[in-house]
């Protein structure tokens, strides 16, 4: 056991930014200035938690693709279109951050101009010395070689609570509660769809942006999308706006009170709301492995003002809710995969294209992945289309329909809104912690009883690339390789 725990904290000392051997020659004025930005924000309690630093290169962040896209690439154009990536996400967050940080610490960093705060001001120094470091680093020798173990993303899996929590012990009886769950949601998909109970109105929401893309037109735009040395799709502003109008669902809502009208997030003095008179979608382009090869997947987050009624269980009623439906495209921008997953990383299933499977791969405890249905076909004139149950919030269908007569618009926003939503004046504020929790959304009945499965802040709404999936094992929705973990594709 001691030899173990010796293998263990050389592990981490050969990760240490210590050991990087071009450490002590950087720009020292650079490296300084980025540390002391990195105090203030977490001071402030204002990190942007949707991407994950690399220790010892402060000019870097990273998610879990880039992570394992990091084990193929070398010093050659692909490792170059890596670095600079994980380089902009970098300044994607500390943008935010900088534009969510107080006025008082903005001005202790000396950024203002007229005796204002100068946030514009200071992020121009951080892409000053961002491009300094990085153009320093890369000229050092064994560069990549340092960089690559230290890539990583944090599992959202808490081994010591696990431990605590004499987690062995609970596995048998909640996996027995996971496939009673189950079977209440199967039992959904199995009835008739005129048959599906409504408590209120059953009101169809489409998103009020884009024109279809024909076939060959998609095909064109994802082909351009992947003439870049890593051969990962990535499409432009505009075309990735049209991607997403695309494939954005029809969303027949069954509304029976105002917890049921989804819509825009904002600050109502210190707590978070929804305006649900806006009926909005927020979303993000993510990636994952089809066969090995990058796919581009479209995530739709939905937010709702709290999970209630008669259809939620007690304990996970409480303020904020919503879910994330992803639509990931194979090659040829057709649909292969459809999945679902609570914005807390709870009641996630699968909806795969049946033609496109060979099998499920089956898991222990008899914990399979749950495939509810197969995708259906979306074809000219109709759109993919979720039907949602009052309260609870859950998916009760996926299929493909024609849009309605009557229908009310559904504006699509980007996601990254949330991480800096406007407040009085020129300030803003993340709707989520420095851990990726929703502010305000806590569900302290559910952390109680499921101590033991190792999940910090279970129940709790979360931030995108924050979902841990499952309470038996370990599962995460941005892991890119989680499709190829649960099913073997033709």
């Amino acid at each position: 056991m001691i030899s173990l725990f010796l293998v263990f904290l050389l592990a981490c000392s050969a990760l240490s930014p210590r050991r990087i051997p071009f450490l002590s020659e950087r720009p020292q004025e650079c490296q300084e200035f980025l540390n002391v930005l990195d105090k203030k924000v977490s001071e402030a309690g204002m990190r942007d938690a949707s991407n994950f630093p690399i220790s010892g290169f402060p000019y870097l962040r990273t998610n879990r693709f880039l992570a394992s896209l990091g084990t193929d690439v070398k010093d050659d154009e692909a490792g170059e279109q890596w670095v600079w990536w994980m380089q902009q996400l970098d300044l994607e967050s500390r943008w935010k951050e900088i534009r969510n940080l107080p006025d008082e610490a903005i001005l202790s960093l000396g950024s203002k101009r007229n005796g204002r705060p100068d946030r514009g001001g200071l992020f121009a120094r951080v892409e000053s010395c961002s491009h300094r470091l990085l153009k320093y680093d890369m000229r050092q020798p064994g560069f990549y070689e340092t960089l690559h173990p230290l890539v990583g993303v944090p599992d959202e899996y808490s081994f010591s609570r696990r431990a605590i929590g004499l987690y062995p012990l609970f596995l048998i009886p909640l996996t027995i509660a996971t496939k009673s769950s189950r079977g209440k949601f199967k039992s959904w998909y199995v009835m008739n769809l005129d048959d599906l109970p409504v408590d209120g109105d059953l009101i169809a929401f489409v998103p009020s942006q884009g024109v279809p893309l024909g076939e060959k037109e998609l095909q064109g735009l994802l082909e351009n999308s992947r003439k870049n040395p890593l051969d990962v799709p990535l499409p432009s502003g505009e075309d990735e706006k049209r991607i997403v109008a695309h494939f954005a669902p029809i969303i027949f809502q069954d509304v029976a009170a105002p917890y049921d009208r989804f819509g825009r997030i904002i600050w109502e003095g210190e707590r978070l709301t929804i305006d649900g008179q806006k009926p909005l979608v927020y979303y993000y382009i993510s990636h994952g492995f089809l066969k090995g090869e990058p796919i581009l997947q479209i995530n739709y987050a939905i937010w709702y003002p709290e999970r209630a009624g008669k259809r939620s269980p007690w304990i996970e009623r409480g303020h904020l809710d919503g879910m994330t439906v992803r639509v990931s495209l194979d090659s040829r921008g057709h649909p292969f995969m459809v999945d679902v997953t609570n914005n807390c990383g709870c009641y996630h299933f699968f909806v795969p294209k049946k033609a496109s499977l060979d099998r499920v791969i089956s898991k222990s405890l008899g914990l399979d992945p749950f495939v509810p249905q197969w995708l259906p076909e979306v074809g000219p004139g109709k759109r993919l289309g979720i039907r949602v149950n009052s309260g609870y919030h859950q998916v009760e269908r996926i299929l493909a329909s024609e849009i309605p007569l009557e229908s009310i618009p559904y504006e699509l926003v980007p996601y990254e809104v949330l991480e800096a939503l406007p407040r009085e004046g020129d300030q803003t504020e993340s709707m989520f912690d420095e851990d990726g929790i929703a502010k305000g959304s806590g569900r302290w009945k559910e952390e109680v009883l499921f101590f033991s499965m190792g999940v910090p802040s279970v129940g709790s709404m979360r931030q995108r690339d924050n979902h841990p999936l499952v309470l038996v094992g370990r599962a995460h929705f941005d892991d890119p390789s989680l499709f190829e973990k649960n099913f073997v594709f033709k």
